[in-house]
């Protein structure tokens, strides 16, 4: 049994550096494609994501550091321990809808390295602090990608009752879990709007690396025939609904969400919007490895977490499919 152990965790250590050898090959014998997918990427998250995203990034890290969302969150202490959530979860929960991901995360790997929750708190909170922030979804997809604003309100009521639902169905039916009694810590910053600035233009910077590397990922694969299949089954699934067209950028935006939602946008159809609310809410290879960077820090299962993302995208994708039906 060790020994199998052993294999597996040596297996999963190569298969890092060997798919970055094969990406790097790839990237030498087909130098145009990834500079042009590369290109694509920086230009959706220059076009869409930063004009929108990065003022909103300032005003919610002023917020943060000047103490205003710790006041807000106390409010909503009572009802994280309802659902068998430690108190610092309403915390969490309001940086995660202010900023978006991965903010959440970060802030559950930074309350576990302090001893503040455990690793089982951390996964239970995870479930809850990994929301897409109000400016991607209103800002970024709805006005910029649909242009309409409303659309961006559906996709945001759309995700934020998936992930609250999830919460308040699963979560209370778990053991309670006692309360570290170590509290959150808060720094008070000296110059506010410069600490704000900075951390905004660091935050968006690696977002728009992330865009940028995984759109040359999504054209190897696409290159290389590796979303053919997928495609053709999404195809399938969609033909009933009239909406074959959105099959491309839903098999796209399970590597990156927001090449995925921009494709899916520029070919509108009746469930256009609720592919995006599943893709913004599930979140993608991209996004996913944002959190799952900090999460796996503070012992959460990838599995779990990736399971309970795909069960609140899929929420998502129904509920916005009601809410259009309601308000469109």
């Amino acid at each position: 049994m060790k020994l199998r152990v052993q294999k597996h965790s040596a297996l999963r250590s190569l298969l890092l550096p060997v798919a970055a050898a094969a990406t790097l090959l790839f990237c030498i014998f087909f130098p145009k494609d990834c500079a042009k997918a590369c290109t694509e990427g920086i230009l959706l998250w220059a076009g869409a994501v930063l004009p929108s995203l990065f003022p909103f990034l300032i005003l919610s890290a002023v917020l943060v550091k000047t103490g205003a969302a710790q006041k807000f969150s106390r409010r909503l202490a009572p009802l994280m321990q309802k659902v068998k959530l430690p108190a610092a979860a309403s915390y969490c929960f309001v940086l995660s809808a202010l900023s978006g991901y991965p903010v959440g995360s970060r802030m559950i790997a930074d309350l576990y390295e302090n001893g503040a929750i455990s690793s089982e708190q951390a996964a239970r909170m995870s479930v809850l602090c990994s929301t897409s922030g109000p400016m991607f979804l209103i800002g970024s997809v709805g006005a910029m990608m649909f242009h309409s604003v409303s659309a961006g309100a559906i996709l945001l009521a759309a995700h934020l009752l998936s992930v609250t639902a999830v919460c308040l169905c699963c979560l209370p039916f778990l053991q309670r879990l006692p309360d570290s009694k170590i509290g959150l810590r808060f720094q008070n910053e000296t110059n506010v709007l410069a600490e704000s600035v900075q951390s905004s233009v660091l935050s968006i910077l690696c977002v728009g690396g992330y865009i940028a590397f995984f759109s040359v990922l999504a054209q190897i694969l696409q290159t290389l025939g590796a979303f053919a299949l997928l495609e053709k089954f999404f195809s399938f699934l969609l033909a009933p609904f009239g909406a074959e067209s959105a099959a491309s950028g839903l098999a796209q935006g399970l590597l990156e969400a927001t090449r995925g939602c921009a494709a899916v946008a520029a070919q509108p159809n009746v469930l256009s919007l609720p592919v995006c609310a599943f893709l913004t809410t599930f979140g993608g290879a991209c996004i996913l490895a944002q959190q799952l960077g900090y999460l796996k820090k503070a012992g959460v299962k990838t599995p779990f977490f990736i399971g309970m993302k795909a069960l609140q995208g899929l929420i998502a994708f129904i509920l916005c499919l009601a809410l259009c039906a309601l308000f469109q």
